[in-house]
């Protein structure tokens, strides 16, 4: 996670990069913008969009209904934004809330249509859940990848002051992952446990990472998801590079660094050069 500050002679954009007016994703996820018959309650979170947690344990109990019935396999991933504290503690609660928006519409983009996304905590905290029907182990692993490179190429603004704000990079997540496909249990207090151990695993093991629950190593070499330890292009063409290959890693570090194609061309050939001058000295 890093932040650049820069004047701001005009409020921000949205983090969540949606227009103010674009309605189209409310109206179509589950229990969005509606209130509990009965006593008028928001059914959804207001800061992030997703379900809140009573919504969210309705819907998912309804799914869970319909797998036993089908039958169909469930998953579910518990997510966790990394290092969330530092944010609020370094940038404000403002910059806080615009990444917990922005990391929420990410997960609401990567569940599919399907996808039931509710926050963990209720109205508080930096933890969300996603219930993924007719999901196996597999699929709900390439969800979780997808989610992972897609909120580290996060670009969140935010202010700082009434003049000044920051842009936020880097920010990571680490999730623990569980399935159920023969046997699928008669709530989902099992699920969520295993699920919690995993996310315990993968938080304990340094974050920036998915653990599958039933394992204490997370996907990979050094308990990394191949996406993250790999140098690879992002969505928009930038390259990432885990500075974790490279870096011994510190709790302040930056996860990765995020270069443009011309940067990371410019960084070649300053390593090519580098290299070559110790080959020549060593002859």
């Amino acid at each position: 996670m890093t932040a650049t500050p820069r004047p701001l002679p005009q409020p921000p954009p949205p983090a969540d990069g949606l227009p103010r007016g674009d309605t189209q994703q409310e109206e179509s996820s589950p229990g969005r913008g509606s209130c509990c018959p009965a006593c008028q309650t928001p059914l959804t979170d207001e800061l992030t969009g997703v379900l809140d947690r009573r919504r969210w344990n309705h819907d998912a109990s309804q799914a869970l209904l319909q797998a036993r019935h089908r039958p169909w396999p469930l998953a579910l991933i518990l997510v966790d934004l990394d290092r969330f504290k530092d944010i609020n503690d370094l940038y404000g609660h403002p910059a806080g809330d615009a990444v917990l928006r922005a990391a929420a519409t990410a997960l609401r983009q990567h569940s599919g249509e399907r996808g039931i996304v509710g926050r963990y905590g209720g109205h508080t905290g930096d933890e969300f859940l996603i219930l993924l029907p007719d999901t196996n182990l597999d699929g709900a692993l390439a969800v979780a990848q997808n989610i992972q490179v897609h909120i580290s190429s996060l670009s969140v603004q935010a202010m700082t002051s009434c003049d000044s704000a920051v842009t936020i990079t880097g920010q990571t997540v680490s999730m623990g992952v569980a399935a159920c496909t023969d046997l699928i249990p008669g709530d989902l207090s099992e699920l969520l446990l295993e699920c919690d151990v995993a996310l315990r695993d993968a938080k304990r093991s340094g974050g920036n990472q998915t653990c599958v629950a039933g394992s204490p190593a997370a996907l990979s070499h050094h308990g990394r998801s191949p996406v993250v330890d790999e140098v690879h292009r992002l969505a928009d063409g930038d390259v990432c590079i885990p500075l974790a290959r490279y870096l011994r890693a510190t709790p302040s570090a930056p996860r990765s660094l995020v270069l443009s194609p011309e940067s990371a061309q410019r960084l070649h050939a300053d390593l090519t050069g580098v290299l070559g001058q110790l080959v020549r000295a060593e002859r």
